[in-house]
């Protein structure tokens, strides 16, 4: 099983407790919300995903390579 203790330590007792009594549900409710944003957002969601990927690898490019950032990049991050 896959646990993010920094994220079970957010949610609330009461949250906590009704998925650790009613995984079903909350697996079925998860999914169902999942599916709801990815038909009603999911360009949206994709194009945000994308980016971050893009932004990311260029990123890891760049420190492998030892190619310092531009300042203009360096800017538009703050």
């Amino acid at each position: 099983m896959i646990r993010v203790p920094s994220l079970e330590k957010s949610l609330p007792d009461e949250l906590r407790r009704i998925v650790r009594d009613h995984p079903l549900l909350s697996i079925t409710a998860g999914a169902l919300a999942g599916f709801y944003l990815g038909r009603s957002h999911g360009r949206e969601i994709l194009t945000a995903l994308v980016g971050v990927g893009v932004s990311a690898g260029a990123a890891r490019a760049r420190n492998l390579l030892g190619v310092a950032t531009s300042p203009r990049i360096a800017r538009a991050r703050h």
